[in-house]
């Protein structure tokens, strides 16, 4: 036991995800556990390297990857730590690997990572979070990259804090203790909203303005309590690693990409909190534009069918997001889908390929990108209740008939 581990159990925030969210703070070994995962020697100056240091699931002689494997100088095998060193992904199906390490590995969901740190005669709790994928889609693809790390922090003061800080992006937003919102339930715990996509961490839910683009974390997608693990330097190495988690990097100035993260020991508020104090800010809250209205239904061959009509909207829409999720399937999270097209028909139906099996629920989110800068929407929730079993002919015949109805009311076929 730590000298401040009661306090980092007593004070440890407490998540609201957003309701497009569809990546979730886990443990960190999902970046060495996890089959495909490589820990590689990144390019030089003159464009080679790439050489496999280790791997999650070890080809001939080579050493295994795990978290102890990584230090701050030398890797476990002895070999040199370089800077330009990344795990990567292998292959770009995120979503399908992250739902198999979801489902496969449940023991690595849903942590958080306790750190206290003594500082100018000041103690602070560190909260870190670990993200398989950044997954901001609010610009329609700008920004993603594989890993992400973020961090909330309490300042304390005679055993209580006395401020919070909260990571975002380039910045940080500061919010006086008494001022931050706290679990009914337990009144020591902060509430935190996840942003969408790009995990930022917020003090209350809504629509943010961030330096470029925009976050919305609107709150709706709760989150079980995280385990946490209680870190520190003499037994958690691994944290200050000098590489980075994951291999996303900008090809040229104009890429979309951003580079994947290093770890929290190579930041700078990691020995010294006040830095990340010094640079908070308040966030700007503003009101979201309306949630899109729609219909959605299981349509031929039990997948969703969209009815939708957004040619009213004050901003055109450029994309139509839609969140699944079914409780019915025990260890797989949400899956976001994009839709681009209604950029160009603004009204119609979209008989998708997402599966909606017919014995379970679903509880569905919709919202809406539009503009430029690309600005999210308020979401709709919609949900989708199981039936018994598979539909036979004439019941089928009986809802497509009735979609076909639904759809031609929203498109104004009369």
């Amino acid at each position: 036991m730590g000298e401040h581990d009661d306090l980092l159990k007593r004070f440890q925030p407490a998540l609201r995800y957003d309701s497009n969210e569809q990546f979730f703070a886990d443990s960190a070994a999902q970046y060495t556990d996890a089959p495909g995962i490589e820990l590689r020697r990144g390019p030089s100056a003159m464009g080679k390297g790439g050489a496999v240091i280790a791997r999650a699931v070890p080809v001939g002689e080579e050493p295994k990857l795990t978290l102890e494997f990584l230090g701050p100088r030398t890797h476990a095998n002895g070999a040199k730590v370089d800077k330009t060193d990344v795990i990567g992904v292998r292959g770009k199906d995120y979503r399908s690997q992250y739902v198999r390490l979801r489902t496969s590995r449940p023991d690595l969901n849903n942590r958080m990572y306790g750190r206290a740190v003594e500082a100018k005669g000041r103690l602070w709790l560190q909260y870190w979070l670990w993200y398989f994928y950044n997954d901001y889609q609010l610009a329609l693809g700008v920004g993603t990259h594989e890993g992400d790390w973020e961090i909330v922090q309490l300042r304390i003061h005679e055993g209580q804090p006395d401020v919070a800080v909260c990571g975002q992006h380039r910045h940080g937003e500061k919010r006086a203790w008494a001022d931050v919102e706290k679990l009914r339930s337990d009144p020591d715990r902060p509430v935190i909203y996840v942003a969408r996509g790009s995990h930022a961490s917020y003090f209350e839910a809504g629509f943010h303005e961030t330096d470029v683009w925009y976050d919305v974390a609107d709150g709706k997608r709760g989150a079980p309590r995280l385990a946490l693990e209680i870190v520190a330097d003499a037994t958690h190495a691994w944290l200050r690693w000098p590489g980075r988690w994951g291999d996303t990097s900008p090809r040229d100035r104009l890429d979309i990409d951003q580079n994947s993260p290093t770890g929290p020991g190579t930041k700078k508020h990691w020995r010294n909190p006040d830095s990340l104090l010094d640079n908070a800010r308040t966030s700007s809250l503003r009101t979201p534009p309306r949630a899109p209205e729609l219909q959605i239904a299981r349509g031929s061959g039990n997948h969703l069918h969209i009815a939708y009509d957004l040619s009213d909207r004050d901003i055109p829409a450029r994309a139509l997001v839609v969140t699944v999720n079914s409780r019915n399937e025990k260890g797989v999270p949400p899956m976001t889908h994009t839709f681009e097209e209604v950029a160009e028909h603004p009204r119609g139906t979209l008989k998708t390929d997402i599966e909606a099996h017919p014995a379970r629920h679903y509880d569905i989110y919709t919202s809406t990108v539009a503009g430029d800068p690309a600005v999210p929407s308020a979401s709709m929730f919609i949900e989708l209740a199981a039936v018994e079993s598979e539909p036979d002919a004439p019941l089928a015949e009986e809802i497509a008939h009735a979609l076909g109805g639904l759809f031609a009311r929203i498109r104004g076929d009369r």
